[in-house]
């Protein structure tokens, strides 16, 4: 009786934070950055029209996604906007890059390792997925040979950050990759017995 009374004490908390967590980020936004769309002009104006506007309005600042490095040759800069969150300092952000295969009955996986690199003159941290190999799969008799397209993950150290939402998460990825992110709830303290 008092275990199931300690389990219903740090379920609901939990149902409550899983819940919450579940809505805002369904609002979470993630785009590719690296090529990012042209705006069409209008056939209204010409070249010089447009030119003359450029000189009239005033410099803005920059936008903070300009300080990051462009994605080197082979790769694609993705970035994640992360919502406004309660308590941030209970959350984390874990990032999962993989690609989606055509793959048997056995579970397959990509081994990698995510780096943090420090953005220099800004103290801003950036990602980069490196040493990619793989995939990497059971060897299991499948019993009717079928493939089906499957989302098979990279497994790598460093994939589990801190979650800011003042701050965009910048990830850059082997071409052909993806990158797909869900956010964890730590649930609240409980004490250890000593003996």
């Amino acid at each position: 009786m008092l275990h199931s009374k300690q389990f219903y004490t740090w379920l609901k908390p939990l149902g409550i934070c899983a819940a919450f967590f579940c809505v805002t980020t369904a609002f979470a936004q993630t785009e590719e950055t690296s090529n990012p769309p042209e705006t069409p002009v209008e056939s209204s104006t010409t070249a010089a029209d447009n030119a003359q506007d450029e000189s009239n309005t005033p410099t803005t600042t920059s936008s903070i996604l300009d300080a990051f490095p462009s994605a080197p040759s082979g790769y694609k800069r993705h970035t994640i906007h992360l919502p406004i969150g309660n308590y941030e300092d209970n959350l984390k952000i874990e990032l999962l890059a993989g690609k989606v295969e055509e793959t048997d009955c056995n579970p397959a996986h990509y081994v990698g390792k995510i780096e943090e690199k420090i953005l220099e003159g800004w103290g801003y941290s950036y990602y980069q997925l490196s040493d990619l190999q793989g995939p990497v799969s059971t060897k299991m008799a499948c019993p009717d040979n079928a493939l089906s397209l499957k989302f098979v993950p990279v497994q790598s150290q460093g994939s589990l950050l801190q979650y800011n939402s003042n701050l965009p998460v910048v990830v850059y990825l082997p071409d052909g990759l993806e990158l797909r992110w869900r956010t964890w709830v730590a649930t609240p303290y409980n004490t250890a017995y000593s003996n």
